[in-house]
């Protein structure tokens, strides 16, 4: 079973797609001092896992800041959270489960490094392509990585899972 969705089983995939620079726009205006550790994130490195550059612009909170951004979530139906979340240099996450019930993840890729870099869903593995949209199952184990030569940054969108999905 993949963990991952096909974007053109989700009708809001195209404008978000379609926004994707005027997004990157506003989130270059926003300058790297805005990021914040994730919720979710660990500060320990062990095992060859290091959370500490996963870091996070929430977008829910920070609405006004963002409003072409705002207005493309607006087609996302459902949306639980949303936020810029970014993968410094050496991030790697651990395998993990998401805690909320019934969603799914939208990753749109704003900034994406050369080299390797990935997201791991129930065996399979995926890269990141600028402005488009990866849609996956986070409720599986899943984990994610950047030894690439740069940040990774992403529109990440936590939505209701269709009745159809």
């Amino acid at each position: 079973m993949s963990g991952f969705y096909e974007p053109s089983l989700f009708g809001f995939v195209p404008a978000l797609e379609a926004a994707c620079e005027e997004i990157r726009g506003e989130l270059a205006a926003l300058g790297d001092d805005v990021f914040a550790a994730a919720p979710d994130s660990l500060t320990t490195v062990a095992d060859g896992y290091d959370e500490r550059g996963w870091l996070w612009f929430d977008l829910v909170q920070n609405a006004a800041r963002c409003p072409r951004t705002t207005a493309a979530l607006a087609r996302v139906p459902g949306v639980r959270n949303a936020g810029f979340s970014c993968f410094r240099v050496g991030t790697r996450l651990y395998p993990h489960r998401g805690e909320l019930p019934n969603v799914l993840r939208c990753h749109l890729p704003l900034v994406v490094p050369t080299g390797d870099l990935g997201i791991r869903i129930a065996g399979e593995t995926r890269v990141w392509q600028r402005g488009r949209c990866l849609i996956f199952d986070d409720s599986l184990e899943h984990d994610a990585w950047n030894r690439g030569d740069g940040d990774r940054i992403v529109l990440l969108v936590t939505f209701a899972r269709p009745a159809t999905a």
